[in-house]
C-alpha cells in the first residue's frame, strides 16, 4: 500500500436530502487497493477523521519464535517483546527441554490476559485474552500507583525498623507493577500500529500514560532497592534519623501522588508547578541528610545513604510526571495561565 503525506482534500456533499458523502480520487483510491465494493472504517481521533480499511481475523498479530540457539532467559525475553509488540497470538517452535518450558510458562504467567493455548513436544503456543474495550488506562495506572507507593511506603519501614521479612515481602511485589507496566506498554505499542485500539482517553495520549507508568515503574525499582536495604541493615538508625527519612519518604511519594492526580484529572497547571517547586525543596533537604550521615559516620551510614538517594530520585519521578501534566495543559488550544497569587 503506497504512503503519501499530501493530503487529499475533498468537499462533503449531501446526497438525497440525508446523506453526506465524500468521493475519493480514483487513481488515489487504487494506490491504497481500494476499490468499488471495499468496505472502510472511519474513525474519530480527537480533531481527525481517520479512515482505514476494514480489518478480517488474517489481521491478527501474531509471533513465531525459533527456540533453537536461544537459551531458556532469550525465549522469556522474546515472548515479553512479542506481548508488548501488541501480539494477540505467541508461537514458540523447536525442541524444548523442561527448562525452555519452565522459562516460557514463567513468562506468559507474568504477562496480563495471556494464558498457554496449546502446548505440544515442540510447540508453545500463547494467547491473549484481552477486551481492549474493557480495558482502561486511568485505572490500571491508579492500581500501578496504589501498589507502587504502598511498597515505597512498606520498603522504609521496613529499613528504619530492621524488619528483613517485609524488605523480601517487598520485593516481591515488584513483579505486580512490572504486569501492570506491561499491559500499559502493549496498549501503547499497540495503538501506534492499530487506529482501531483506544489512543488513550480523559485527555491522555497513550503515549502519556505510558510515560507516566514508567514513572511509576521506577519507582517501584527504587522501593526493591530500598526494601533490600532492610535485609542488609545491622542496627536500627537514631532516631533523629528515622524521623527525617520517614518524613521525606512521606513527601517524597505524596508529590508523587499530587502529580498523577494533576495529570489524570488535569488540575490547574499552577497546582502541577507547585509540585515541581516543592520538589525542589525535598531533594535540598534529602541532600543536606546524606551530609549529615556521612559526618556522624553511622555503622550502617552508607546503607541509609542509598535510602536518601531512592527518595530523591522518587521525588524526581515525581516531577516528571507533574511536566507531562503541564504539557497536556499546554495543548489545549488557547490556554491561558496566570501566575497564582500567594
Amino acid at each position: 500500500m503506497a504512503e503519501d503525506s499530501t493530503p487529499v482534500e475533498r468537499k462533503v456533499q449531501l446526497t438525497g436530502g440525508s446523506t453526506y458523502t465524500v468521493s475519493l480520487p480514483k487513481e488515489w483510491a487504487s494506490s491504497q487497493a481500494i476499490e468499488p465494493g471495499s468496505t472502510v472504517h472511519i474513525y474519530s481521533r480527537r480533531d481527525w477523521l481517520v479512515l482505514t480499511q476494514a480489518q478480517t481475523d488474517r489481521d491478527r498479530r501474531s509471533a513465531t519464535i525459533v527456540a533453537g540457539g536461544r537459551n531458556p532467559p532469550e525465549l522469556a525475553l522474546h515472548v515479553a517483546a512479542a506481548y508488548v509488540a501488541g501480539c494477540e497470538e505467541i508461537r514458540v517452535e523447536g525442541v524444548l527441554d523442561t527448562a525452555h518450558r519452565r522459562a516460557i510458562r514463567d513468562a506468559v504467567s507474568g504477562l496480563v490476559g495471556i494464558e498457554i493455548h496449546e502446548e505440544t513436544a515442540e510447540t508453545i503456543v500463547a494467547r491473549t485474552m484481552l477486551d481492549v474495550a474493557d480495558l482502561s488506562p486511568s485505572q490500571t495506572l491508579v492500581q500501578m500507583e496504589l501498589t507502587t507507593l504502598t511498597m515505597h511506603e512498606e520498603a522504609i519501614d521496613a529499613v528504619l525498623t530492621g524488619d528483613s521479612e517485609t524488605g523480601r515481602r517487598v520485593k516481591r511485589q515488584d513483579d505486580d507493577v512490572d504486569r501492570l507496566f506491561g499491559l500499559i506498554c502493549r496498549e501503547f505499542q499497540r495503538s501506534l500500529v492499530d487506529v482501531s485500539v483506544s489512543q488513550g482517553g480523559n485527555g491522555l495520549t497513550t503515549f502519556e500514560y505510558y510515560a507516566a507508568a514508567r514513572q511509576l515503574e521506577r519507582v517501584a525499582d527504587h522501593a526493591e532497592k530500598i526494601a533490600g536495604v532492610a535485609e542488609r541493615i545491622g542496627e536500627t538508625p537514631p532516631e533523629e534519623v528515622t524521623s527525617d527519612l520517614n518524613a521525606l519518604g512521606h513527601q517524597a511519594r505524596d508529590l508523587v501522588r499530587r502529580a498523577l492526580s494533576g495529570l489524570l484529572e488535569e488540575d490547574d497547571p499552577n497546582t502541577l508547578s507547585a509540585v515541581v517547586a516543592d520538589a525542589e525543596r525535598v531533594v535540598e533537604e534529602a541532600e543536606a541528610l546524606d551530609r549529615d550521615l556521612y559526618e556522624l559516620g553511622l555503622t550502617d551510614g552508607y546503607l541509609l545513604g542509598t535510602v536518601v538517594d531512592s527518595i530523591i530520585r522518587t521525588a524526581e519521578y515525581g516531577v516528571n510526571i507533574a511536566e507531562s501534566g503541564l504539557q497536556v495543559a499546554m495543548r489545549e488550544p488557547n490556554s491561558t495561565f496566570t501566575e497564582e497569587k500567594t
